[in-house]
């Protein structure tokens, strides 16, 4: 069975924090690192894609580590991080259901990341059928 996913969101931020303290930030935003799970290539595709739109953004780097986050009622959230050294300078998040990023959002800037860019897709209401009688 093949399960279609659509991005929902993308969140660029700037850093500057070691690694480990970067995930901790996360897990303490409410994501949850989904260790058991690798980013396969149609996974990985999204990252490559949205890194691809915003390179002006996120700029080049030698070292990305991609992971798999989970929110809430299995909402993925698929992270990479743009690094210098063990140094996390920027990181792309990208939602695969509406309306995950505006609290994971909030919270990281709360902890001191830098929001360089957001756009996130509202889930809209199902058309409604009237009847007149």
């Amino acid at each position: 069975m093949e399960i279609e996913m659509r991005v929902y969101g993308i969140a660029i931020f700037e850093v500057n924090k070691d690694l480990d303290v970067a995930i901790l930030d996360l897990e303490n935003s409410g994501l949850h690192r989904l260790e058991y799970m690798e980013i396969d290539p149609d996974l990985a595709a999204y990252l490559d894609m949205a890194e691809e739109e915003f390179s002006d953004t996120l700029g080049k780097y030698r070292t990305i580590k991609d992971f798999v986050f989970e929110y809430e009622n299995e909402r993925l959230v698929l992270i990479r991080f743009f690094m210098q050294g063990k140094r996390v300078n920027k990181v792309l998040l990208v939602s695969l259901r509406a309306g995950t990023l505006r609290s994971i959002v909030r919270r990281l800037e709360n902890v001191g990341w830098s929001r360089l860019f957001m756009f996130e897709i509202k889930k809209l209401m199902r058309s409604v059928k009237y009847t007149d009688h």
